[in-house]
This record gives C-alpha cells, structure tokens and sequence, in this order.
C-alpha cells in the first residue's frame, strides 16, 4: 500500500497509481476498493494484467493505462512499430483506456514519423501519452518536443527521473525550462519513484510558474 505523503491531501486528483504484479484476486478486490475510497481516476499496469484489473474496475470512472518501450537501437523501425500498434489494439480491446509509450529524447524524431501514420486509427477513443527522462532533455529541446508532442495529439507528457543524481540532476532547472516552454494542450504527468521531495519542487513550480496545469498535474505513485 502507498504511503501518502503530507503534500497530498485525501482524494487528492493528482494522485496516480503505478501496479505492478497485482494479479492476486485478494490484491485485485484490494486495489479496487483502495482506487474508490481514495478517488483515484488513473492507474498504469503492464500488459499482461489489463484484463485482470479491468475487470475489476469496469464500473468505476478510472483511466486504465499500459505502458511499452520504443526500443533505442532496433534495426527495423517499421517493424518496431508495427508490432507495437498490434500490442496496442490488443490491450485496448481488453480494457485499456490508452497507453504510455516510453521513447528515448534521440528516438521521438522516428517514432513520432513511424507512429503518426496510423495514429488516428490506433488511438480512436484512446489516449496516447510519451514518456520520456526529462534528464535527458535540454531546454532549447522542448520547442521541437512540443511540436511533435502536439502533432500527435498526445493526451500527457509523461516525465521521469530515471537516475537522481541530487544537485548534478539540476532537475529543478530542468523542470522550470519545461514550464518556460510549455505549449500543448494536454497533461503534466510524473513517475519520480515515490520521491515526494520532488514532487513537492514540481508543485511549487507549476503553481508559480504554469498554474492553469495544477488541475493536469498527475503523480504516478507505487502501489
């Protein structure tokens, strides 16, 4: 069970789970009701338990994500890419609400190209969102980013800290450089390991610097 922190009040709507291995029908039963008495409206699980937790779920007004890779490196983008879209109509069809595609800061320019092709047909009545370590992103590459993130309509930018490195992450500056630069009309969303020190930095600087996102400010949280 996740440990709230004191930034976060009950029901808070910025609070977002993060599953994984929950497949036990006593877990299952257990998240269920923990999504319902807190208000949680969005959860992130991987593929192979859509179908489990969205049985569970049906009835309750919750965004049920999966997440997949854009793997760095592969030879053979269009087949990447294709067996991606086939994994992606095939949790849709089971449950999903739509998917978080992790992409590397030097793959967005192909993938962006690759998926754009069949965008409409793949996220008809579900949403995309791009994941990407925000250690990896530079502030003059957040007008490009933007403009792809919009080209494709992504309902979220997903930003993770895959490496804290403390002071050397100069996460804070990196953030504000995202805030300096903010141009899509989607979501704000984060998976920072739990740390909710940061989490409290990206509060403060949203509500200083963007605060019309507060409201599409989510906090994927470990369950």
């Amino acid at each position: 069970m996740i440990d709230i922190n004191e930034i976060f009040v009950d029901c808070d709507k910025r609070l977002a789970l993060w599953c994984d291995g929950v497949d036990d029908t006593n877990d299952l039963a257990g998240m269920a009701d923990y999504i319902m008495q807190s208000g949680i409206d969005m959860i992130s699980v991987p593929p192979e338990i859509v179908y489990n937790i969205w049985a569970y779920l049906e009835r309750m007004n919750v965004k049920i994500f999966t997440r997949f890779v854009f793997e760095h490196g592969v030879k053979d983008t269009d087949a990447c890419v294709y067996d991606l879209a086939q994994n992606i109509t095939n949790v849709c069809k089971r449950g999903a609400s739509g998917v978080q595609i992790f992409v590397e800061m030097r793959d967005l320019e192909i993938f962006a190209e690759k998926i754009s092709v069949v965008r409409d047909d793949l996220f008809f009545q579900h949403d995309l969102c791009i994941a990407m370590d925000i250690q990896d992103i530079d502030v003059h590459n957040w007008q490009n980013i933007f403009e792809k993130l919009r080209n494709l309509r992504v309902r979220a930018l997903v930003l993770t800290l895959k490496e804290d490195m403390k002071n050397r992450s100069d996460f804070i500056g990196r953030v504000y450089g995202m805030l300096q630069n903010w141009n899509m009309d989607g979501e704000l969303h984060f998976i920072l390991n739990n740390n909710f020190d940061r989490m409290d930095q990206v509060i403060r600087l949203v509500e200083s610097e963007k605060p019309e996102l507060n409201e599409k400010l989510r906090f994927f949280l470990d369950y």
